[in-house]
């Protein structure tokens, strides 16, 4: 692995144990390096999908998500477990008397039911890249929408307006190059405040004009990241900007 990524051991071990994150570029290699896809890339290791269920604490009764990992039969005092209940699934403290299989929670996510129904469109001529971007969101609570090219994003603002977008500035497609500008300056005749990030990797290699992004962001109001961009900075990009949307 780290002679795939370029890597000093204590990176790698780092990223191993997880006491770094992985980039999108990272897991891309990888995949590359042992022919697997991105999605089956991001998704080793995990246990279960995330699946809605009710968080129950005392009085406190709210909706969430949550991925469910191995079945436990001594939980510890305290902790918070899965269990099907009634033919729904619940999200409760541990109990010696629970009459139900109870099982580990992987992951959690409590978030106004608002965040639910918030339609993402996810831009990048790398599949593989929009559907783990897609994937994550989801997890997060929203809803994405997956494009691979200018023409059927452009296409699908026809029918309907999303509540905001992730797009990747430099769109490939039969060999030719071309910025996502024009469709920013769509989206922005529409809806003057819906989020709207953009990434690249491609200010360096010069595909990329910076004046031109840096133009871009002053007058329709975007958030700029370079690649490799972490998946969580881009939630709570879109997340900070909804928030007052």
């Amino acid at each position: 692995m780290t002679d795939v990524l370029k890597l000093s051991y204590s990176q790698g071990h780092r990223r191993l144990t997880t006491d770094a994150t992985w980039t999108l570029e990272e897991l891309r290699a990888l995949a590359e390096h042992y022919g697997e896809s991105l999605a089956s890339m991001v998704s080793l290791g995990q246990l279960g999908e995330m699946q809605k269920g009710t968080l129950k604490i005392g009085t406190t009764i709210v909706p969430c998500r949550f991925a469910r990992g191995r079945a436990v039969h001594r939980p510890r005092a305290g902790a918070l477990v899965a269990a099907l209940i009634d033919s729904d699934w619940y999200v409760v403290p541990a109990e010696h008397n629970l009459a139900t299989q109870a099982y580990d929670i992987v992951r959690l996510v409590v978030e106004p039911s608002s965040a639910v129904s918030r339609r993402i469109a996810v831009l990048d001529d790398h599949i593989d890249t929009a559907k783990t971007v897609g994937s994550y969101l989801k997890s997060a609570g929203y809803e994405p929408a997956l494009f691979a090219d200018l023409g059927a994003i452009t296409a699908a603002l026809g029918d309907r307006d999303f509540d905001g977008y992730v797009l990747d500035w430099i769109i490939e497609k039969n060999g030719v190059k071309d910025t996502a500008r024009d469709l920013v300056k769509s989206i922005r005749s529409r809806d003057a405040h819906c989020p709207i990030v953009v990434l690249t990797g491609e200010v360096e290699t010069g595909a990329a004009d910076e004046s031109d992004i840096a133009s871009a962001m002053a007058k329709y109001r975007l958030k700029f990241f370079e690649k490799p961009a972490r998946l969580s900075i881009i939630s709570a990009a879109l997340a900070g900007s909804l928030a007052f949307a």
